[in-house]
């Protein structure tokens, strides 16, 4: 226990709210112990001579630093979606590697690599496994306190993510261009979903043909990426998808464009498959909760919506 709560890791019983420092402090300790793996993901050249935390600099004070017979690089991380780049721009260094949850589309220039805290949850899986006792135990550890925070997917995924669609903008782009926007929340389990799931309302029932109040309708997730500009959403579905496929669906784009302010929020896109037509009769949302609110639970299981359908 710590402060009342259960403590389930090492990490954690230094605090259970999430800080860049214990990460950075524990990351750096498992980079010290064997250097190579983390070397080869944040893209740093040489032999790992020294790593050293919170080193101060004339211009502030880098998380982690790490001196190799090539050169020296710095690790920046942010456990949100902000862009460390400019920051990292200060100290000086050979190579800069940004963990970050904003992986933009378009790669940094230079000797700067962006990392995801996935591609980092990845690699302390492997290591978790280790010949060496302590990074073995360390590696795992730091694993489980990253699921704790969603930072990185969980060994059990979310099935289903649904959210409310009743107006045409939203509606248009899910059914002809496969794609959901909601606003970015940090630690939402969203980025586990397995698919997603609208629930149509009343008022867009009534304006378009052939769509029924309910969830109806089941897409896979096929990735999930962040925008906050104009600029930054084309280039994620140029990436994903392609320049030919942007200028098919143009006319949605277009509509997306006057319909939602861009700059300021920062937003979760979800890249889906076709959509499939599972439910018909379509599944109530009074079914689901308590009265005919806006759908107050956003996570479900199959057999959650199956026994809904069937009652």
């Amino acid at each position: 226990m710590r402060g009342g709560n259960v403590v389930s890791t090492i990490t954690g019983a230094f605090g259970e709210s999430l800080r860049e420092t214990r990460l950075t402090a524990l990351l750096g300790y498992l980079a010290a112990l064997a250097p190579e793996p983390f070397l080869d993901l944040f893209g740093f050249q040489g032999v790992a001579q020294k790593v050293s935390l919170e080193v101060r600099h004339e211009d502030g004070r880098s998380d982690i630093l790490i001196d190799t017979t090539r050169g020296m690089g710095i690790i920046e991380a942010k456990v949100d979606a902000t862009d460390p780049l400019e920051q990292s721009r200060r100290y000086p260094s050979r190579w800069a590697a940004l963990l970050t949850h904003r992986v933009p589309s378009r790669p940094a220039v230079g000797k700067t690599r962006y990392v995801s805290w996935q591609q980092l949850g990845d690699l302390l899986e492997q290591l978790s496994h280790s010949k060496l006792p302590a990074m073995r135990l360390l590696s795992a550890d730091l694993l489980e306190y990253l699921r704790g925070h969603r930072m990185v997917k969980n060994r059990e995924s979310v099935e289903i993510y649904a959210r409310e669609i009743n107006e045409p903008v939203t509606l248009e782009l899910f059914l002809k261009a496969q794609l959901y926007g909601c606003t970015y929340q940090p630690g939402s389990p969203i980025a586990e979903a397995l698919y997603f799931a609208p629930h149509f309302g009343r008022r867009i029932a009534h304006t378009y043909p052939g769509v029924a109040v309910g969830i109806s309708y089941v897409a896979r997730v096929e990735s999930v990426g962040r925008a906050t500009t104009w600029g930054e959403f084309h280039d994620l579905l140029l990436k994903s998808r392609g320049q030919v496929w942007w200028k098919q669906h143009t006319n949605e784009f277009k509509a997306l464009r006057r319909a939602w302010s861009w700059g300021r929020e920062q937003r979760n896109f979800l890249l889906l498959g076709s959509p499939r037509l599972l439910f018909n009769p379509p599944v109530r949302k009074e079914r689901l909760q308590k009265g005919r609110g806006w759908l107050s639970k956003r996570f479900f299981s199959f057999d959650d919506l199956l026994a809904a359908w069937k009652t």
